[in-house]
């Protein structure tokens, strides 16, 4: 859908704008971008003021309303076919311009080859046009297949491009959850090592040899030492160390998070991508507290994801957090956390659902 801006000239805004001058109000006012006033210049009634379409080589007085349409690109918005979710689309926030889904673990989320009517911009596609809200969604950065939690999606081409803008670097934050194999000594510590393609694998990737490969930083901290009880395909079972992390990056390199986690020796649960190291006839370490029965163990059997392929990597997205693009207000999302996570870690997340736009 369009988006439309209005802004009423103040007698303060005089100096900034040279005394009013349309294009100036756009650009320092309505903090429009140039490519958008050249867009809106050629849109019908693009820009107007109280109602009496203008220049933008124009002046407005003090007390007039200035009106700008951001008009969608409505060839793209067209290209994600509307499917009605298979399960029940969890909707964390909502505004005229976000729109921010609990994504299964499972789920693809953009149309691929493969997967062209299963993904999750499908079914945002579909919610939004059973809403009378058109069926335009452009996806704000991406979560792997198996990843769950919070995916930000914009309603319209101008807060999309808010929100993936330079100025968004700093105001859109993502926070991981993930369980990882084996206990820490420190409670927090970062990573800081390049990745790059490994060779001959599609999509898998690796620790960069030799200095090449792109940057990759991840800070992580302890939140929960535990044990589970984990079976393999074949049935046998072991009892594990694991530890809940809290997880942010700096960069979003495919599969960031699961790689440097492997890399030193804390693989993801269930990630069958780089972890190798679960064998059941060896892996047994059990304290003597849970010997004697005081100690529940969770008992993590194949994980379930949306799309019946069994097994994932326990990762995800937990929190976002981000400025309204055109509110300036705050928003701060929190996914409840996945059910095939233990018992044990989702109780850390009391509340689940918060969202403050006000």
């Amino acid at each position: 859908m369009d988006k439309i801006l209005e802004y009423t000239l103040r007698e303060e805004d005089l100096e900034s704008t040279a005394g009013g001058l349309v294009n100036l109000i756009l650009k320092n006012c309505v903090r429009v971008t140039g490519h958008e006033i050249s867009a809106a210049k050629y849109t019908p009634d693009g820009i107007t003021a109280d109602g009496r379409k203008v220049f933008v080589s124009e002046r407005i007085l003090p007390g007039q309303t200035l009106r700008v349409v951001l008009s969608e690109d409505k060839e793209a918005a067209g290209r994600i076919l509307p499917v009605r979710p298979p399960f029940d689309l969890q909707v964390l926030y909502e505004d005229e311009d976000l729109i921010i889904i609990n994504k299964p673990a499972g789920v693809v989320v953009h149309p691929s080859p493969g997967h062209y009517a299963d993904t999750l911009a499908n079914y945002c596609a579909w919610y939004l046009q059973e809403n009378g809200q058109g069926s335009a969604c452009r996806i704000i950065g991406r979560l792997d297949k198996e990843t769950s939690g919070a995916m930000l999606f914009a309603k319209n081409r101008a807060s999309a491009a808010r929100l993936t803008g330079e100025r968004a670097k700093n105001t859109l934050k993502r926070t991981y959850i993930a369980l990882v194999r084996g206990w820490f000594e420190d409670s927090e510590g970062t990573v800081d090592t390049p990745l790059e393609k490994a060779p001959n694998v599609l999509m898998l990737r690796q620790v960069a040899q030799g200095g090449s490969g792109m940057k990759a930083l991840t800070a992580y901290r302890v939140l929960l030492r535990t044990q589970i009880e984990e079976t393999d395909d074949t049935g046998r079972a072991a009892t594990v160390n694991v530890s809940l992390l809290e997880v942010h990056i700096d960069t979003g390199r495919t599969h960031q998070i699961r790689v440097h986690m492997a890399s030193i020796g804390h693989p993801l649960v269930g990630d069958t991508l780089y972890d190798g190291s679960f064998d059941p006839s060896e892996s047994r370490v059990v304290t003597p507290a849970q010997e004697e029965g005081r100690e529940p163990v969770y008992s993590l059997k194949v994980s379930s994801m949306a799309d019946g392929s069994g097994r994932r990597a326990l990762l995800h997205a937990v929190r976002l957090e981000l400025i309204q693009p055109f509110t300036g207000v705050p928003v701060d999302v929190t996914a409840p956390l996945a059910a095939d996570f233990p018992p044990q870690c989702r109780g850390l997340f009391e509340n689940p659902v918060s969202a403050q736009d006000e």
